[in-house]
């Protein structure tokens, strides 16, 4: 009997690589496509292998810039590369040279005990609060003449913990990013040693992070669509294209593709976990041997936990599917102790690795990170100093609001749980459909109660991307038998995330200062739309002209108002307002920085002027409209088309060819398989 058939108390499991009465179901609800027979079958490998070109251009086509997340991990792989070390002291200050300021030339200060010396005078690090209150890092008794030095106009990042005993810096994350990107920039810059470049130089520092991210991030995100595919397609009883269509919506169509393209840990985090569902889901239904692929799903699991703490119970979870649902069917047994205890013992080594870090930064293998970050950043008596109790308010944000929504910004995951909902009720694929959901539904809790639940600049809801992946999953079944409705869906989402994409990963609506209308009257957080008031403006227009004008309007209310209480007469205010309008204007159309900030940041394309040398959008070392300020963030197509929409035309090109390509050849594997 068809899994679909109700009334059925025993059904085989289909397993990997059977294409049953169940694969055939989920191909078309309308029977084959008429595909025309212009390409021969393209091999599975083949296929497999053009999927993850298209996909790995298009991450490493982009080039985000700096901000603290990225400057802190990129700071850390460095330290280790460069001196062998974990502290990141010394990849924390940089100052134009003095000596030659029109040169664009950038001096590394190094650091002792939160301290160093510029120009003769002797500073020290200091945290701020929100009044600009200034707390020194080492409380230790000063020397005579030091000064203290607000860390955030100082330092290139503000996400970073201090180590009182040893007097050191650390980044406030977990370590994994910075070891998977370790390979590329050794092999960068043993290069550049050879050839004597400097790699404290603006540019040479700017590729080399962008180089680094490609080969780190870009790649195993990669990867991750092509393990994505996979597993997609045995959902779908190999069926090609459904799988296809779930996978190219995942890439492109969630946040998984903007962050793609940044130092971030989300997207590892996720290709980890994916990877060890994969070997598990392979293991499932065989009695013994395998153990390779249990290993290997543990140490994946391992590793994600490494990458981001918080996906340690993400793991527990891949270790309970391991445990209660990879017997074979009549087993006799419902419990696969094998199975549990290859996988524990698959998460040794990262285990060991994390506690290893530990004790050599902070002396204790137990000790993390986030212990000694700027106290700004910790709720009083929050587990970890960061999460309390799930808020309504922000569930409701980063669930259906236009400024961090998952289901507003890819609307294409509402069809996830048509696909979660058929798994449980055919009872086809239920253990796996409990796992995709508990694995989501606890990245989401967390994020409901993560004090920061906003994720600062960001281009959505970044803390739920790790368990975006086992959400999109079930795309599979939507896209065999609601195919239409789902690709519509599936359209407004890769709009939507490539715009994020082209202009600003780390978009910074209502989050910097200023892009956030400061007066009573701005609009709640919940309805701000980094789309429609940001990304597309900036593409579409050059400048984010709906905070503008609301920033033009906030600020000629307060000048009104004061010219009232001055006791202006009313024809003489309309005609100071009317010339202070159009200076505002002219400034904003020069792009000069002031009176507003956001008055210099420029589309269409790569907005980001921060560098990995900057840690706040002040243009401390190289004005606006600098040719550094304007390279910070770039996309590739910019070395032919800069600051133009022309740039982002290779990209949908190429990868949009390649994606054409695919999908032809998918539609006609899945034809000459109804055929056969």
């Amino acid at each position: 009997m068809a899994p679909g058939n109700s009334g059925v108390a025993a059904k085989k499991i289909p397993l990997p690589g059977e294409c049953g009465h169940f694969g055939r179901r989920l191909l078309s609800p309308h029977g084959p496509l008429p595909i025309p027979a212009l390409l021969p079958m393209t091999p599975l490998r083949r296929f497999e292998w053009l999927l993850f070109v298209a996909c790995f251009f298009a991450f490493a086509y982009f080039h985000q810039g700096g901000g603290w997340n990225q400057n802190a991990r990129f700071a850390e792989v460095r330290a280790i590369v460069e001196q062998g070390r974990f502290p990141i002291d010394d990849y924390l200050i940089y100052k134009r040279d003095p000596v030659d300021p029109d040169s664009g030339k950038l001096l590394r200060l190094p650091m002792q005990h939160a301290e160093y010396e510029w120009q003769g005078q002797r500073q020290r690090l200091s945290w701020v609060d929100m009044e600009w209150n200034l707390f020194p890092v080492n409380e230790a008794p000063p020397a005579p003449g030091v000064k203290n030095a607000a860390m955030v106009e100082e330092c290139n990042t503000g996400d970073i913990g201090y180590v009182p005993w040893t007097g050191h810096f650390h980044p406030n994350k977990p370590p994994g990013t910075s070891f998977l990107a370790l390979p590329a920039y050794w092999v960068i810059y043993q290069f550049e040693k050879w050839r004597g470049m400097n790699p404290d130089d603006w540019w040479t520092l700017t590729m080399n992070a962008w180089l680094t991210t490609v080969f780190s991030v870009g790649l195993w995100s990669a990867i991750g669509c092509v393990v994505f595919f996979r597993l997609a397609r045995e959902f779908a009883g190999g069926a090609a294209l459904p799988a296809l269509l779930a996978t190219l919506a995942f890439a492109f169509g969630t946040t998984f593709f903007p962050f793609g393209t940044l130092l971030f840990d989300h997207n590892l985090t996720a290709v980890f976990l994916l990877i060890s569902f994969s070997c598990l889901w392979r293991v499932r239904g065989q009695e013994s041997g395998w153990a390779g692929h249990l290993l290997l799903a543990g140490l994946c699991a391992g590793v994600a936990a490494i990458t981001n703490y918080i996906a340690a119970v993400a793991g527990m979870f891949l270790g309970l599917y391991a445990l209660l649902a990879t017997l074979p069917p009549g087993a006799g047994r419902r419990c696969n102790w094998r199975a549990a205890l290859l996988y524990s013992l698959g998460v040794v080594p990262p285990f060991v690795l994390i506690c290893w870090y530990g004790w050599a930064c902070f002396g204790s293998p137990f000790t993390l990170n986030t212990d000694f970050q700027n106290p700004l950043f910790k709720v009083e008596g929050g587990a970890l100093g960061m999460f309390a109790l799930p808020n309504g308010y922000v569930a409701a944000i980063i669930s259906v609001s236009p400024y961090r929504g998952i289901f507003f910004l890819a609307p294409v995951t509402i069809m996830s749980f048509y696909g979660l909902y058929v798994w449980l009720r055919e009872k086809s694929f239920a253990p796996e459909a409990r796992l995709c959901l508990s694995i989501f539904a606890f990245f989401f809790l967390v994020n409901t109660s993560f004090n920061g639940y906003h994720g600062g600049f960001s281009a959505g809801p970044r803390y739920l991307v790790p368990g975006m992946a086992f959400l999109a999953l079930p795309l599979v079944v939507a896209f065999a038998r609601r195919r239409w409705l789902t690709s519509v869906l599936a359209v407004i989402s890769v709009v939507q995330q490539t715009l994020l994409t082209a202009t600003d990963a780390q978009n910074s609506l209502a989050v910097g200062g200023h892009a956030r209308i400061n007066d009573a009257h701005r609009k709640d957080d919940f309805f701000s739309q980094i789309v429609g008031e940001y990304a597309w403006p900036l593409f579409a227009y050059g400048r984010a002209w709906p905070v503008l004008n609301r920033l033009i309007e906030v600020r000629l209310k307060q000048d009104a108002e004061q010219m009232e209480t001055n006791g202006i007469v009313e024809m003489l205010r309309k005609a100071r307002l009317t010339a202070l309008e159009a200076e505002l204007r002219g400034s904003i159309a020069r792009g000069e920085a002031k009176p507003f900030i956001l008055g210099a940041v420029k589309g269409p394309v790569s907005v980001n002027p921060i560098g990995l040398y900057d840690g706040l959008l002040t243009f401390t070392f190289f004005p606006a409209n600098s040719v550094q300020t304007d390279w910070n963030s770039f996309n590739a197509g910019e070395f032919f088309f800069p600051q133009q929409r022309a740039s982002v035309l290779p990209f949908l090109i190429v990868t949009g060819g390649l994606v054409g390509l695919l999908i032809v050849c998918a539609a006609r594997r899945d034809r000459q398989r109804v055929g056969e």
